[in-house]
């Protein structure tokens, strides 16, 4: 099976501190499958956008790919200053975040926070409708604290009339915990007038059939947290030194762009093995967790990629002591 055989798009879902522009490309080069990449989201801070967040979406970093900015704000003026930013550096489409679930984010009414305040949704929208020459879109969740939330929400992309909404069947609150509320997603899928997206739990090709088997009426798929564990999902013939060239660019990539030395640089691929391959036998992933130098890290890193196989297939690996 391979992803040609999935016959609406497949979109790469944004997160926050794995799929920058270094895995984005990286991704693209070794293994594809994806039709369009969203950005993790920018944001305004002491008055300005993110330069970081600038430059993670400058098209010389991406070229090649299709990429699609995400901006996250609860307030009209520092979306409005991030959409200049984006239409200066060319863009004509951008994602709305309404489903970041982190306490630090939604507790101050952006992301999925928002959706408990449909006025702030409102002004928000009210505001972007007014840009000339962007077509929105909106990742969403069912609700932040209640998972009919959504049914607030929905009648107001009226106002952006957006490309797609992109939804996550859970609350904000349940973060990415507990069951998928499929009853509501349904609800919302049959209720929307605009093409709906679905995002979450898929993590292969069989996941993605199925849910496309369920629900003929999407738009597409979104997958997140299941490409960032296995860049190569959508690729059946993906080998072991597909992983290792995948890793190298990601080394290769990430010398070149972090500034803070050596100790930035292993701290940051050490972060990457948080989501990547999450079937590392224990002690490999131990080894590269207790790397202090970039010598140390890539010796053990270079082991856990020996054993990418059990690494995609938990279920194969002996159980071991913690």
């Amino acid at each position: 099976m391979n992803s040609n055989d999935i016959n609406i798009p497949v979109l790469a879902a944004p997160l926050q501190g794995v799929t920058d522009n270094v895995w984005r490309m990286a991704q693209h080069e070794v293994f594809g499958g994806v039709d369009a990449y969203y950005a993790p989201f920018m944001r305004v801070e002491h008055g300005e956008v993110r330069r970081k967040d600038l430059r993670d979406v400058e098209p010389e970093r991406n070229a090649g790919t299709t990429l699609i900015p995400q901006i996250l704000a609860c307030q009209p003026e520092h979306a409005l200053m991030m959409v200049d930013a984006l239409k200066q550096m060319g863009y004509s489409r951008i994602d709305i975040n309404l489903g970041c679930p982190f306490p630090p984010i939604a507790l101050h009414r952006k992301g999925s926070g928002m959706l408990a305040h449909p006025d702030l949704v409102e002004a928000l929208f009210k505001s972007l409708a007014s840009v000339e020459d962007i077509k929105f879109s909106v990742k969403m969740r069912i609700g932040w604290d209640r998972n009919d939330q959504w049914r607030d929400i929905l009648p107001l992309m009226d106002i952006i009339k957006p490309e797609h909404v992109a939804v996550h069947p859970r609350t904000g609150k349940q973060q990415y915990k507990g069951e998928l509320d499929i009853e509501q997603f349904e609800a919302l899928l049959a209720a929307s007038a605009w093409p709906v997206i679905y995002n979450g739990s898929l993590h292969t090709v069989e996941d993605i059939e199925q849910t496309i088997h369920r629900y003929p009426t999407l738009a597409a798929v979104m997958v997140g947290s299941g490409l960032a564990a296995n860049p190569g999902m959508l690729v059946p013939d993906a080998t072991p030194d597909d992983y290792r060239h995948f890793h190298d660019l990601l080394v290769d990539g990430y010398t070149d762009q972090l500034n803070g030395g050596e100790a930035q640089l292993v701290r940051h691929l050490q972060d990457i093995w948080q989501t990547f391959l999450p079937g590392t036998a224990h002690k490999l992933f131990k080894a590269i967790r207790k790397s202090r130098t970039l010598d140390q890290y890539q010796n053990a890193a270079a082991a856990a990629l020996d054993d990418v196989t059990a690494a995609l297939n938990p279920q194969e690996e002996e159980n071991e002591e913690p």
